[in-house]
């Protein structure tokens, strides 16, 4: 089975490390987004990195469009202005589940 990994600023990623994501990765530049992306892109265990939109933004255009064209892992990029339909529209997109859909 796949694993979710996070990557972005420290606030973003503690978040995440509180809910018990063990793959994530705290980065300061855009350098750091590459290298780190480059990295978990080459692992066989990772199959949804989770990323915030301030990490994207140390990114030039080019970079950051073929991080999140990539298919496996799938990049998913959350910002702090997204709301639940987003985000949900998001989860839906990458594996496939409704997780607010009850019953």
């Amino acid at each position: 089975m796949k694993k979710v990994a996070c990557l972005g600023t420290e606030a973003f990623t503690l978040g995440f490390q509180l809910a018990g994501i063990r793959n994530a990765v705290t980065v300061r530049d855009g350098k750091a987004v590459l290298d780190e992306a480059h990295r978990l892109r080459a692992s066989k265990e990772i199959g949804i990195v989770i990323t915030d939109e301030e990490a994207l933004g140390w990114l030039d255009g080019h970079e950051k469009a073929e991080l999140l064209d990539s298919v496996e892992p799938v990049f998913i990029a959350l910002s702090t202005q997204a709301g639940d339909d987003d985000i949900r529209k998001l989860i839906i997109k990458s594996i496939g589940v409704d997780l607010w859909k009850g019953g």
